[in-house]
């Protein structure tokens, strides 16, 4: 089997995507003009965190297709979820309309798809159409433009890594996961390439590499294996967290992340952010530099824990109830 082609990243290229995402976000962070880190707290807050909350070892096979019969099967759940692990933005617009989108419920429509052998191939989602996402997904046609487009934006990136699996795989995400070669970071470098995965940003003329899903693809593979071939990776540690716009949000409310009076003023008044601009591309850049400051602080107490660790934890504390009330940022975006 011919590996996946790693074109047009170089092999180091791929292997150094999560560094080349910190190293930006900490550059973003030191020139940023709308939000600052209260250093002072994270000490203290590390420490607090990983005091209450268990670390995330498997994902939850209630909601997900893990099939321990067919390693195949379960890879193949994994990539198709984590194309189409996006749409914060649409959410609120369809809660609007009365429809319930979350991530929960995007994970269970595709697996029941699975399990029903709709969608359980790359040969079969590399033909979606955003017609069966509207069907897979519970969302009415017509019922609001945005949510149309979103549903054409699922099927477009299905199709893509349906179609790069097929190519490049002959139809067996197995084969992309021996292609890591036991690297989470490699994996996350290898699909950054596909136009699906795509998710850089310009700030005051720098490139900014983020590739939120390229990398929690590396990671859900660690947790529906267990850490276990064919996903047992050494470097799982290289990977940032994920950004998006949960982490910022549950750090601004718990006092880590302090946001200008304009920037405040907009996200709570609900406000859609431009993808792109400054003020989102620095509320991303700082959900990773500070869960990064976090990591060191956990570090030097004693407590051996990743970035995906910390990420973990904030996301699932973002749907407690106080927390989950207040407005977070919304930016329609397939980036996350």
């Amino acid at each position: 089997m011919t590996p996946p082609n790693t074109q047009p990243r170089t092999k180091k290229a791929m292997q150094n995507l999560p560094q080349q995402a910190r190293e930006a976000a900490a550059w973003v962070a030191s020139q940023a003009e709308h939000i600052a880190i209260r250093h002072d707290r994270i000490e203290d807050y590390a420490a607090d965190l990983l005091s209450r909350y268990d670390i995330i070892t498997a994902l939850d096979a209630e909601t997900h297709f893990i099939s321990e019969a067919s390693p195949a099967a379960t890879a193949a759940f994994v990539l198709a979820l984590d194309s189409v692990n996006f749409g914060s933005g649409y959410f609120y617009l369809a809660k609007q309309e009365g429809v319930e989108l979350e991530y929960e419920t995007v994970a269970a429509g595709l697996k029941t798809a699975f399990l029903v052998g709709r969608m359980n191939t790359p040969e079969k989602w590399g033909r979606a159409t955003a017609e069966e996402c509207h069907d897979i997904f519970a969302i009415p046609a017509g019922l609001n433009p945005a949510l149309d487009r979103l549903m054409a934006l699922f099927a477009e990136h299905l199709q893509d890594s349906g179609r790069m699996v097929v190519s490049q795989c002959g139809g067996d995400v197995l084969e992309l996961l021996a292609a890591s070669k036991g690297s989470a970071a490699r994996l996350a470098g290898i699909v950054a390439g596909w136009t699906g995965f795509e998710d850089k940003a310009v700030y005051k003329g720098r490139e900014i590499p983020f590739y939120k899903r390229a990398q929690i693809l590396a990671a859900d593979m660690h947790l529906a294996f267990h850490g276990k071939p064919p996903a047992a990776f050494a470097d799982l540690d290289a990977l940032t967290n994920f950004p998006d716009n949960m982490v910022p949000h549950v750090l601004r409310c718990d006092g880590i992340l302090e946001y200008s009076p304009a920037l405040a003023a907009a996200i709570d008044a609900g406000r859609m952010l431009e993808a792109g601009s400054d003020e989102e591309t620095e509320l991303r850049a700082h959900g990773i530099h500070a869960v990064e400051l976090l990591k060191e602080a956990a570090l030097r107490q004693g407590r051996e824990v990743t970035s995906m660790n910390i990420d973990h934890i904030l996301w699932n504390r973002g749907y407690e109830p106080d927390i989950y009330a207040r407005p977070s940022h919304r930016t329609m975006t397939d980036c996350y």
